[in-house]
Order: structure tokens, then C-alpha cells, then sequence
């Protein structure tokens, strides 16, 4: 497990920063990757700069694509926009999620990783062997379902399950607490949330619905999914970012990288 007060010592005293702005760029051998390393099995980086995760191995896969050098920079989230427009590094490649508002300031790869989303009921319940978000949306007629309150997967239940009675929770503790106590009837998150849950002895006798929900199943409500960032008109690069990508997801290489860290495929298929 990462120590965080360690890694932002070190992040505050500058040893954590792999690959100042020295003005290395793309075209010297060398890709310079803007990452945040506090994210669990996304993007983690040790006191040394050793950065490791999903995001590690989209990154490593794009520099063996392009026969270039990877060079981490660790930083806040926050800071990784910002601190891209000021040429400190590249690319941003940190579970960074493709919104509107962000194009307004950076240009994208195309999306290449989404966070599945699945319902979770109990094993005996009638809805588990339910294969199609249509007969889900049947089903639910007259139940309650559970999700958290401002998440994009909120957005979708409001938007698809009209005639469910929709109960939204501050915290996943407390959504994943009222399905295990038999409160609400099927419960509505993320992968990571059933991959927890479903290991806990409150978890024991449940299951998910074998239903995966992609951002690309509905776009507007969902969003865009994962994508590399770059600074604007920078097309050459993008040109070979989006080659290597689609070379990588075609090749397995992303559902490889995404078994690995999550037990689940976040890929999301080229269209190119």
C-alpha cells in the first residue's frame, strides 16, 4: 500500500518528479507522461518515481508502439492540465476521463478504457440471470434500486428506469450496507465496487447481474471514457498516440493491462 504522506513529502521536496521540463519532447526519444501516482492500481507511484498500474502499462505500451522512451512526471490531478500547457510534460495518461469542459483546453486520443457498471442483486433473487438491459429495465418495474447520488451512473438510472423506485446514498458503504440488509432490491455501481463488496461477508450471498453497461452504451449520460491528453493542435502526436492505441486494443494489449489491475475488461473498441 502507498504511503501518501511519503509520496507528497517527496512530490513537495522535488525527488518524486522523474522527468523535469528540460526540454525534451516527443521528437528527441523521449514521451514525457503527466500522471498523478496517488490512484490506486490506476497510476502509483513509490518514493523513488517508480511509477506502476494500469496507467503505467497504457503508457509503456504507446512508447513501445512508437519506439520511444517513457519519462514519468508525478503530480496532483489537478495540476496535470495545467501544468501540460506550461510544456512540463507531454501527454497526461491518468484515468483521465473525456468531458466537454476539458476539450475546451486539451485535445484527446481516442477513448481507449471505460469503468464498466453492472447491477448487483442477490443470488437468489429472479433477476440474476437476467441477460439484457431490457428485460432489466422490466423487471425493475415496482423495485427499489440503490446507487450513489452524483454519479454518472445516477444519471442513468434516472434517465432508463422509470418505473423502479430510484434510492441514491452518499457513499458506497452505505448503498452496498442497505442491499446487504435487504432494504432495496438491486444495487447500480461500478466494477470496482462489486469486486469489493462481493469478497465481504455481506457480500457472500450476492451476485452480479452478467450485464456489462458501458460509457459508450450511452455517451451523453455516461460520458466518453478514458483518453490520452495533449495539448491543443498537436496533431502529429495525436496521429501517432491514436496508431498506437488502436494497435494496442486490437492486439489485447488493454484488456491484457485491465485484467491485470481490475479482474475486468475496461477496453474500449477502436472505431478507427
Amino acid at each position: 500500500m502507498i504511503n501518501s504522506n511519503l509520496i507528497k513529502s517527496a512530490f513537495a521536496t522535488g525527488l518524486l518528479v522523474c522527468a523535469l521540463a528540460t526540454g525534451a519532447s516527443a521528437k528527441d526519444g523521449v514521451l514525457r507522461i503527466g500522471t498523478e501516482g496517488d490512484a490506486p492500481k490506476f497510476s502509483m507511484a513509490d518514493p523513488s518515481g517508480t511509477v506502476t498500474g494500469f496507467d503505467a502499462d497504457i503508457a509503456n505500451g504507446i512508447c513501445a508502439e512508437l519506439k520511444l522512451k517513457c519519462e514519468f512526471v508525478v503530480q496532483t490531478f489537478s495540476s496535470l492540465v495545467p501544468s501540460m500547457d506550461s510544456d512540463r510534460f507531454d501527454v497526461i495518461i491518468s484515468g483521465l476521463g473525456i468531458t466537454a469542459e476539458r476539450q475546451k483546453k486539451i485535445d484527446y486520443s481516442i477513448p481507449y478504457a471505460t469503468t464498466p457498471l453492472y447491477f448487483a442483486v442477490a443470488k437468489d433473487s429472479p433477476l440474476a440471470g437476467l441477460k439484457s438491459l431490457a428485460e432489466i429495465e422490466k423487471a425493475l418495474q415496482g423495485k427499489s434500486v440503490g446507487v450513489v447520488t452524483g454519479t454518472t451512473y445516477a444519471r442513468f438510472m434516472e434517465k432508463r428506469m422509470h418505473g423502479a423506485e430510484l434510492k441514491t446514498y452518499d457513499a458506497v458503504t452505505q448503498l452496498t450496507a442497505d442491499l446487504a440488509s435487504g432494504r432495496i432490491d438491486v444495487a447500480f455501481a461500478d466494477s470496482p465496487t462489486w469486486m469489493d463488496f462481493l469478497v465481504t461477508p455481506d457480500g457472500a450471498n450476492f451476485t452480479r447481474i452478467d450485464l456489462k453497461i458501458m460509457a459508450m452504451d450511452d455517451p451523453d449520460v455516461l460520458g466518453h471514457g478514458m483518453g490520452v491528453g495533449m495539448r491543443k493542435g498537436n496533431t502529429d502526436l495525436k496521429t501517432k498516440v491514436d496508431a498506437a492505441l488502436c494497435k494496442m486494443i486490437n492486439d489485447g494489449k488493454v484488456k491484457e493491462a485491465s485484467m491485470h489491475w481490475f479482474q475486468d475488461d475496461y477496453t474500449i473498441p477502436c472505431k478507427k
